[in-house]
């Protein structure tokens, strides 16, 4: 099983974790993390397109909207103390949170050392694309304030992408009109990439990173 997340909720009204206390106002979330499950929704919808087309994937894809993130990663701890699928199974869970502002081509790849095998994989896919390739920023550690923290303390190997902090994290001005929508989809089709190495090759050797 290859399971590919995001987490859909965010902070409402705002709450204690809002960078702009005093407003009673819809913090909308559109990079934290709209952003994230736009992505995870494209990756879906061109698998199931290769599957019509006659594709078989090799693994059981499974798509998560994970809600209880902004609250400490509770949808994503209850689903692997209570998977759909057996958590054993679960050969390596992308996550992806906060892809929406690429600046500079710049793309961040958290839990490269989770696996053996993912530092290879992530320079193949990212030179693959040749001239739409990212620059990429590579972090080891498989924790990391996000739902692929609940699979790494399982021993499941991850990854993230992310495209950065910005001023508008956690304040109602994270909007819509803000998100890079080309960027989006640049990464967007680079984790559909990965999603299809993954399914491509055998099982990742999980590493303690």
């Amino acid at each position: 099983t290859l399971v590919i997340g995001a987490h859909y909720d965010h902070l409402g009204y705002g709450n204690e974790s809002s960078l702009a206390p005093d407003l009673h106002t819809p913090h909308v979330g559109a990079d934290d993390n709209t952003s994230g499950v736009a992505a995870m929704l494209a990756v879906a919808e061109r698998e199931a397109a290769r599957v019509r087309a006659g594709h078989v994937p090799r693994h059981g894809l499974v798509f998560i909207a994970f809600t209880g993130e902004e609250m400490g990663l509770v949808g994503s701890s209850h689903y692997t103390d209570d998977p759909t699928r057996p958590l054993e199974t679960v050969e390596t869970m992308l996550n992806m949170d906060m892809v929406g502002r690429l600046r500079d081509d710049k793309l961040m790849v958290m839990g490269v050392g989770t696996a053996a095998e993912l530092p290879a994989l992530i320079a193949n896919a990212n030179r693959a694309r040749g001239k739409a390739g990212f620059t990429l920023a590579t972090s080891r550690d498989g924790y990391g304030p996000s739902d692929h923290s609940s699979f790494y303390k399982r021993q499941v190997p991850v990854l993230m992408l992310f495209t950065g902090a910005h001023a508008d994290y956690h304040r109602p001005t994270d909007t819509w009109d803000r998100i890079n929508e080309q960027g989006l989809d640049r990464v967007a089709a680079f984790a559909g990439d990965l999603v299809d190495s993954l399914d491509r090759r055998p099982k990742v050797a999980f590493v303690q990173a």
